[in-house]
């Protein structure tokens, strides 16, 4: 009974930059004495968080309620998801001293929003409504509208030019499922893309799991969007997925299957898959390598 890593797995660079930042300002704050918060959290995991929380970096949840000077000779972290320009403006009229840990990639779909917005264009993001990460890039562009599937696209107006942009941790095929609809629309779409290809390469490395693995276990936060989607793609491989959010989630049958695929989301930190794998170990399991190693990528 084997478990195999997926050849791509874990903290992608945008998350891993955005937790080191918090950290480096949560050693700042604590040298100077004065407050540190994260907009919202850091990255969709909660060890993450819970070490933040411990190294004295606070949640901030509501950023347009705060008062003018409320948090004057406080540090504040905008997460990897990024932030609205009227959540940014409330915190600087609030004295925060911002640190911008939006990932590149997030960065980058802000100001294609921006920029076919101004152009007159009607923006639709492909992705989850409510997530941090489209809300901020909506906040970019007014009346942009925010669809998760076909049908929401077909609903969208066709009166003025469309430009579509994905949530970067959106699936390549519901990207695809999303632009198609809208093409039957507005044929000269403008295609901004925008998915992540951290998020390509965690994709397939479950892809690379077909026909080499009887079972999945995908290791994230249950609220982590990535780490959802992974757990989705493994289980259209045609055999049991478990999306765990640590080594306690991981079931004892698991040990009954010969050969175990492991995966993680762009927001589990390494810890969490380490102790996954010695969980699976535990349950009767041998370590097998990664798939990088099977299929000679």
């Amino acid at each position: 009974m084997k478990v195999l890593r997926a050849r791509t797995l874990g903290f992608c660079p945008g998350v891993r930059r955005a937790v080191e930042a918090a950290e480096a300002a949560a050693a700042r704050a604590s040298e100077s004495g004065g407050r540190g918060f994260v907009l919202g959290q850091i990255v969709h995991n909660p060890r993450v968080s819970a070490r933040l929380t411990g190294l004295g970096m606070d949640r901030l949840d509501e950023p347009l309620d705060l008062a003018a000077g409320e948090l004057t000779g406080a540090v504040v972290v905008i997460r990897s998801h990024g932030a609205a320009p009227e959540v940014v403006a409330g915190l600087r009229a609030a004295g925060a001293d911002i640190v911008d840990a939006t990932c590149p990639r997030v960065a980058a779909n802000q100001k294609a929003a921006a920029s076919y917005a101004a152009r007159g264009y009607l923006v639709v993001i492909a992705g989850d409504k409510g997530h941090g990460e489209t809300l901020g890039v909506a906040g970019h562009a007014p009346g942009a509208i925010v669809v998760s599937d076909p049908d929401e696209a077909l609903a969208v107006p066709a009166d003025r030019p469309v430009a579509l942009i994905a949530q970067t941790t959106i699936s390549e095929s519901e990207y695809a499922a999303i632009r198609s609809a809208l093409l039957s629309r507005r044929p000269d779409l403008a295609d901004s893309g925008g998915v992540c290809g951290a998020s390509r390469e965690r994709q397939a490395a479950i892809e690379d799991f077909r026909g080499l693995v009887d079972a999945v276990v995908v290791v994230g936060g249950m609220n982590s969007a990535n780490t959802r989607r992974l757990a989705e793609l493994a289980r259209s491989l045609g055999v049991p997925a478990w999306h765990v959010e640590n080594a306690a989630g991981i079931p004892p049958e698991l040990g009954s299957y010969a050969s175990v695929g492991l995966s993680a989301g762009a927001s589990t930190p390494d810890e969490d898959i380490d102790e996954a794998e010695a969980r699976l170990l535990e349950l009767g399991l041998s370590r097998a390598g990664s798939s990088r190693e099977l299929t000679g990528d």
